[in-house]
């Protein structure tokens, strides 16, 4: 007769976890959010098992604790990183072992793979039973491991989404850069131009442009922003935006430069700045007007040698009103090669810590300038590879390259 009614019992507590494993599959396969497991879990801890304190603590960027029964107070000074780490099995807490943890009997630890997910901390047991008690602890361990691989489980898919979604971001923010830049530069008989552009990332912070102002004028410019990524090419798009905008009804190149100075302090708002070397060029009497604020100097090749276009102002950007604004004037021989380029290209380093620098690059121009200007970028980044050698860029590389006929 007592061996039926403990069979009874075993049988009505095999159904009991039965069931409590179906509420929880039934919960997870639906799709229940985080806190209904959570919710789930502390039904069946106090409910079905007949728990009465009890915490669990689980990891989600920092350590938290979700569930909490009467225990609220006895977790505010436990670490889970420091004072549970060691506990990799279903544990009776000794307090001389670890006096922190001595409001609690048992310690439940939560492992997927070896890394730990969670933790259960049971208290108000009897001492003298516990033993007696291992079936619920494995139990209770089973349910919980269930629960901590499938909220971990929804956090990497989240995780996996939010990478996608900004992959795509990023994709079309190439795309719209893509669109910001020329498409087709002239190759007629008074220009040979031809451009190269290499964000370090999916999207970049480089920026090259050209428009005709009239029949016998054009405007050129490079630029460049500080910094990489995503802002980078934000505060760009907004730049190239303002450029287009204003160029129309601008009536120096001087005044054209103060007022992008104006719109990049607004926007930037002293976080970040920009540098850019800008031009026009008058094909009748072949003078190139151009002021250089604060970029690398662009190089004009001729017969007579080579010139650094220096003059110009600070970086846009750096301070609310540009300080001492100087405009270059030079007139351009035949054939003469124009390189404008920015930071990333002479900056490069190479195996041993040496960057292309200025130099490298003269000597290139000296021997190379007879190219066409599409054959000459093209060379010029053969070149730069070869002396890079394994080593990844460091920078956005943006070249525009003209021969004046």
């Amino acid at each position: 007769m007592v061996t039926d009614e403990l069979k009874s019992t075993s049988d009505q507590h095999y159904r009991k976890q039965i069931y409590a494993l179906l509420q929880v599959t039934r919960a997870i396969n639906s799709n229940y959010p985080a806190k209904d497991l959570f919710s789930i879990c502390e039904y069946i801890l106090e409910k079905q098992l007949g728990f009465s304190k009890f915490a669990y603590c689980s990891f989600d960027e920092i350590w938290k604790w979700p569930i909490c029964l009467n225990a609220k107070h006895e977790t505010e000074h436990i670490l889970p990183e420091n004072d549970l780490a060691d506990f990799t099995d279903i544990t009776v807490i000794i307090p001389e072992k670890h006096p922190e943890l001595q409001n609690f009997d048992v310690v439940v630890p939560v492992l997927h793979k070896s890394q730990a997910l969670a933790y259960l901390l049971i208290g108000d047991l009897d001492r003298k039973t516990i033993s007696e008690r291992n079936q619920d602890f494995e139990f209770v361990q089973t349910i919980c491991n269930i629960i901590a691989v499938a909220i971990e489980n929804k956090r990497l898919f989240k995780d996996n989404l939010q990478r996608e979604m900004f992959r795509r971001e990023l994709e079309m923010a190439r795309e719209v850069q893509n669109m910001l830049i020329p498409s087709q530069l002239p190759f007629d008989e008074f220009f040979d131009f031809s451009a190269f552009y290499q964000p370090m990332r999916q999207v970049g912070g480089d920026y090259y442009d050209f428009m005709y102002l009239n029949e016998d004028e054009i405007l050129f410019c490079v630029a460049d922003v500080s910094g990489k990524g995503v802002a980078a090419a934000i505060l760009m798009a907004n730049f190239q935006a303002y450029l287009r905008a204003m160029v129309p009804g601008m009536k120096s190149l001087s005044e054209l430069v103060v007022q992008l100075n104006d719109r990049v302090v607004q926007s930037a708002k002293g976080e970040k700045f920009i540098t850019m070397f800008i031009a026009t060029y008058k094909i009748s009497n072949r003078e190139l007007t151009y002021v250089n604020a604060g970029h690398n100097p662009p190089v004009l090749h001729h017969t007579e040698g080579n010139k650094h276009l220096s003059l110009g102002t600070t970086g846009l950007g750096m301070l609310e009103k540009l300080f001492r604004l100087e405009v270059g004037h030079e007139k351009i021989p035949h054939e003469a090669l124009l390189l404008c380029y920015t930071d990333g290209l002479v900056e490069q380093e190479n195996d041993t810590g040496s960057d292309f620098g200025t130099t490298q690059l003269i000597a290139f121009m000296d021997e190379h300038a007879g190219l066409p200007s599409e054959e000459f970028n093209k060379q010029l980044i053969e070149h730069l590879v070869s002396f890079k050698g394994q080593q990844p860029y460091i920078d956005d590389i943006a070249l525009l390259t003209c021969r004046f006929r």
